[in-house]
């Protein structure tokens, strides 16, 4: 059990450790699991979390990303010693400051990822973990590259989130699924619960922490991973919880407004402020378009253009002809060129609100 900080001596120590010990032999191979939560100002929280993967035999190792402010850093780091001694590779990385899920996500999955395990279990802060989950998922392993469990409210097991889950149908529109009673194949995921290879590592890397913070990171790997033909498999039999925040897009949010989010129609209102939930809408409409296909892209802004000039006919002056055509102009360019054109979301969010 070793505590980092981040940094590069914090680098190079990883560098020194030596890979986990401990492993599962599953299907008649044996592979490595380290699970990775990111920690921020809940102390209880963590504790619970790491309290539900007590006895977890697949797990070899644990990785604890402390984004948390200074009062909170000495409990988070009791929790964390007190239910890491059963783990043979055991990290606490104490950050200093807040880089956000994406980032404390990212570093985990490096460490990991450096010390060679197979799998990299993402772990909200919080949830929980049912005491089967990843043992369930682990028999699906040589079937899917991501494994993903089904996703209940924490205070009502009986209530499946819906929304952590979705598929991508024809038009490039996400749908939520319904509740599954067999796997499937999906197309997004949320974190929570979700158990990623090497491969994945291997080929698409870590979450983007250079253009997504707190929420938006899952869906953009989840794009990133089957762009490059990697496969999202949901296990019906797996069970995780966690809180139910619906964040339903098309719905106003902090004033700022993407509708509808499969057309990607942007409204008058648009501003770009780091400090409202306005770069979380825009980052959904960066999303929400690099997601599409050329045929899926070129419908979508047809429609797109039909519904913003209907809606000005009529006198509805919140959605901006303006604004949308500039966005799917770059993401036009986009398309042609075959890469992304801009290094952020904030160039992207600042080039279209203009």
């Amino acid at each position: 059990m070793v505590y980092l900080k981040t940094g590069k001596q914090a680098w190079e120590d990883l560098a020194k450790l030596d890979p986990p010990k401990s492993s599962e032999v599953v299907g008649g191979s044996t592979v490595q699991v380290c699970a990775i939560t990111v920690a921020f100002n809940n102390p209880d929280e963590l504790s619970r979390l790491l309290r539900s993967l007590r006895g977890k035999t697949s797990l070899s190792g644990l990785i604890v990303v402390d984004n948390s402010e200074y009062r909170y850093i000495k409990d988070n780091k009791s929790s964390f010693q007190q239910y890491s001694q059963g783990y043979m590779f055991a990290r606490y990385i104490e950050v200093g400051r807040n880089i956000g899920s994406a980032g404390g996500f990212a570093l985990g999955m490096k460490t990991a990822h450096s010390k060679a395990f197979d799998w990299v279990w993402l772990l909200d802060q919080d949830g929980t973990v049912e005491s089967e989950c990843l043992a369930v998922l682990l028999q699906y392993a040589h079937q899917a590259d991501i494994l993903c469990p089904k996703i209940v409210e924490i205070s009502n097991p009986h209530c499946e989130l819906l929304y952590t889950r979705s598929v991508k149908n024809v038009w490039g529109r996400v749908i939520p699924l319904r509740s599954q009673a067999t796997n499937r194949n999906i197309d997004f995921f949320a974190s929570h619960g979700t158990l990623i290879s090497r491969k994945v590592l291997d080929r698409v890397g870590y979450y983007d922490s250079d253009n997504f913070f707190v929420r938006g990171e899952d869906w953009d790997y989840s794009f990133r991973a089957t762009s490059n033909g990697m496969t999202i498999l949901l296990v019906a039999d797996a069970e995780a919880r966690h809180p139910n925040y619906v964040h339903p897009v098309g719905k106003q949010l902090g004033g700022d407004r993407v509708l509808p989010q499969y057309l990607g129609c942007i409204s008058n209102q648009l501003t770009y402020n780091p400090k409202d939930s306005t770069l979380e809408v825009l980052s959904n409409a960066y999303l929400y378009t690099k997601r599409l296909n050329a045929p899926q892209f070129w419908a979508a802004l047809f429609f797109s253009l039909i519904f913003v000039s209907v809606r000005k006919i009529i006198g509805d002056r919140a959605f901006s002809w303006k604004k949308t055509v500039r966005m799917y102009r770059i993401c036009a360019a986009s398309k042609l060129h075959k890469k992304w054109l801009f290094g952020s979301v904030q160039e992207f969010c600042q080039y279209v609100r203009r």
